[in-house]
């Protein structure tokens, strides 16, 4: 069978007819996460958000957005897979003049989910690639300047949280626009004057910040997520901190040390209160003993001298009896003989009375430590000595 040459042009014709429905492709899919701006025959372009397959148009053109676009600056063993711009480690200077020589960071960039500021995006950048390129560079500005309002001894000393914020807030609002200021100290050892610099954000009169615009608010493009992931200090910065270090340390160890004494000292001061307490506890529990022994001997002695009034009146009051008796014999008429024997016996009655008193051998006036027997003692002794010295008279 021969083929004819209006057959071979119809097969060529058809072959042309899909290898141009290929290339020339109507239809366009838009994936998960992106967004894709077409620009139709006539020029006209919109942006398809909605994920999956459309009509595009013939000879239609497409240029795929991703939704987030990241970029990174960090080591180059720490790069990620799926981030839209990367760069190495950027060199920041800090406030006093030292530097961070490697300043790693990230920030995710949401972009906006309105036709016509990603038309107008599209029209300026016109590919992904140099958007997120426009964006690193508007992310490393931001860091210079954030890193420009504090020193490094303040950011090594609880900054970090400050410097991050800072970095943030330019990288939504805007960045900021630094004055700077001399401040002069005299110096209280040496009366030296000290030169020292500080920057601070321009603000309005109604204390705003004054801030620079750029693309990223035009076109209403949010940082989303920003992490400074790494400050490297430089090797003098290195060694004022670690100097602060030392000098933080050799006064902490100093208050430790001061504290410690203190405690000590205090220590000493209660136990040797506690000493004179028990001392004095002790003391006053021997005075209370010796006061209580005093007056219980006290009563003893009183006890013992009321005892031997007793038999003094006792034995003056019998002898008394019998004096009289012996009296009244003799006044009846009695013997010679009768009243010597009366007065013996009396005599005889009156020593064996006055044997039964106890009689003190010592006989002591005064204090209440005393061993002797008081004043009442001696006067019933010497009642008995009376009756027998009227008994001798007579």
């Amino acid at each position: 069978m021969k083929i004819t040459t209006k057959q071979i042009l119809l097969i060529a014709g058809f072959f042309l007819i899909v290898l141009a429905s290929l290339a020339f492709n109507p239809f366009s899919v838009n994936d998960q996460g992106y967004r894709t701006v077409v620009q139709g025959i006539n020029g006209v372009e919109t942006v398809r958000f909605k994920t999956g397959m459309y009509w595009a148009g013939f000879f239609s053109k497409t240029t795929t957005y991703a939704d987030v676009v990241t970029v990174q600056v960090e080591r180059l063993e720490k790069r990620k897979s799926d981030i839209s711009y990367f760069s190495e480690p950027i060199r920041c200077q800090f406030a006093d003049g030292t530097y961070a020589n490697q300043v790693g960071y990230s920030v995710k960039w949401k972009l906006p989910n309105n036709d016509e500021r990603m038309l107008a995006i599209h029209k300026d950048y016109r590919e992904q690639s140099r958007l997120a390129a426009s964006l690193a560079d508007y992310s490393k500005e931001c860091a210079n300047y954030s890193f420009q309002l504090m020193d490094s001894e303040r950011h090594y000393s609880g900054g970090k949280s400050e410097l991050a914020e800072a970095f943030k807030f330019q990288l939504r609002n805007g960045q900021y626009i630094i004055d700077q200021q001399e401040k002069v100290r005299i110096d209280t050892s040496s009366g030296e004057k000290i030169r020292s610099y500080e920057n601070n954000p321009r603000t309005n009169a109604d204390g705003t910040f004054i801030l620079a615009k750029s693309d990223v608010q035009q076109y209403d493009i949010i940082p989303n997520f920003v992490a400074i992931t790494l400050v490297e200090y430089e090797s003098v910065v290195n060694e004022k901190l670690k100097a602060k270090v030392e000098q933080s340390t050799r006064e902490a160890i100093a208050k430790q040390e001061l504290v410690t004494a203190q405690q000590e000292a205090l220590t000493a001061e209660m136990r040797g209160r506690q000493k004179v307490a028990e001392v004095r506890a002790t003391e006053e529990a021997a005075k209370i003993e010796a006061e209580i022994r005093a007056q219980a001997q006290t009563a003893v002695s009183k006890e013992q001298a009321l005892q031997a009034k007793f038999q003094a009146d006792k034995a003056l009051a019998e002898g008394k009896a019998s004096a009289e008796v012996a009296r009244l014999k003799v006044s009846a008429g009695l013997s010679p003989l009768e009243k010597a024997q009366i007065e013996k016996d009396t005599r005889i009655g009156v020593a064996a009375e006055l044997a039964k008193v106890k009689v003190p051998q010592i006989v002591i006036g005064g204090g209440s430590g005393g061993q002797g027997a008081d004043a009442m003692d001696a006067i019933g002794v010497n009642m008995l000595l009376e009756v027998m010295g009227k008994l001798e008279k007579k």
